[in-house]
């Protein structure tokens, strides 16, 4: 049996959420600078963060191992569109109700799902995702499989919608400060660890799970209304595809699960490196990620991030300098995936 330890709290300090608030400016005046191309990019890469990051919350720091993204995506994505589509409200309107509808649906699942464990949990959270793909598929009044086109004078493109998706990236960055930082996200780590003992404390377990898998979802649903938006088109094999849960469970993990910027190393690594690198050759990519997959979840369980501050923080040592006065989220405050 594996001993597991409760990570102890760190004290919410200012340093980070200013950090991320100046990050956040920074990016959203970039807007006027960036052409179309680098535009289109980022929306991208800020997506494949924000599912990330929602991942790492409900896995990472709450033990949830999930393979649901998709089935949160198509629900935020189809809600905007349909909204858009068979309404005449504005698109503020319809991207608030993507994150409403896809919280909602993880309020109407969490009943069922929060009683699976372990591997039966990730399992459930798939069949869902195939179940409401096939669903979106045969729905006509959804678009069936062909989909639906969104009106593109009713909705954000190019500056606009770059800065609606560093909003929503950023708010899964603020989601997971703040889960790193309480004491709401010490007693997650205690449900994650360990639930009798933690109910014995007098945590609430179901509570904290489903503290967990609504804000999560939420948040994938509003990724999902950002697609929607970039690709105009919307299918169930695109915005419904099980390739948004997997990547983002690769991502995540190759970063670092359970740490604040692991997510952001593993968009980086698994994006650039592989995905954007290989686009012309999909399957040689799809294998280079399983690999990748198996390397890291076997010889570097923790992920790239923490294995990359300890070689910043080695030298340091050396020097007799302390730790840097700002968390930087570097240890992994999660089980590894081999004790999952």
């Amino acid at each position: 049996m594996t001993t597991r330890s409760i990570p102890r709290g760190k004290p919410a300090g200012l340093w980070p959420a200013a950090t991320l608030a100046l990050c956040t400016v920074v990016a959203f005046a970039l807007a006027p600078v960036l052409d179309l191309g680098q535009l289109d990019l980022s929306v991208t890469l800020l997506t494949y963060l924000t599912i990330a990051q929602a991942w790492n919350v409900l896995a990472g720091f709450s033990g949830q191992i999930s393979l649901g993204a998709a089935a949160f995506m198509a629900t935020g994505g189809y809600t905007t569109a349909l909204i858009l589509v068979h309404t005449g409200l504005p698109w503020p309107v319809a991207f608030l109700g993507a994150g409403v509808g896809a919280a909602l649906l993880a309020l109407l699942l969490a009943v069922p799902l929060l009683r699976l464990r372990g591997d039966y949990f990730a399992v459930g959270t798939l069949a869902i995702s195939i179940a409401i793909q096939a669903l979106l598929s045969n729905w006509n009044w959804a678009g069936g499989a062909s989909g639906l086109t969104l009106p593109t004078e009713r909705i954000p493109s190019g500056g606009n919608l770059y800065q609606i998706a560093v909003v929503v990236a950023a708010l899964s960055m603020a989601l997971t400060l703040y889960v790193r930082h309480s004491a709401f996200g010490l007693r997650l780590a205690a449900v994650r660890d360990n639930e009798p003992a933690a109910a014995g404390l007098g945590v609430s377990v179901y509570r904290h799970r489903l503290a967990a898998l609504v804000p999560t979802s939420a948040l994938t649903g509003l990724a999902g209304a950002v697609i929607a938006f970039q690709f105009v088109v919307i299918s169930p094999d695109g915005v419904a595809s099980v390739n948004w849960s997997l990547n983002a469970v690769l991502m995540s993990v190759v970063g670092g699960a359970g740490t604040v910027l692991g997510p952001v190393v593993g968009v980086g690594v698994v994006y650039y490196g592989l995905t954007r690198s290989l686009q012309d050759q999909q399957t040689l990519s799809m294998v280079i990620e399983g690999i990748l997959l198996i390397v890291i979840v076997r010889f570097a369980p923790q992920g790239a991030w923490p294995l990359i501050c300890r070689a910043v923080r080695l030298p340091a040592a050396r020097r007799r300098v302390p730790p840097a006065a700002a968390d930087t989220g570097c240890d992994a405050s999660t089980r590894t995936l081999e004790h999952a």
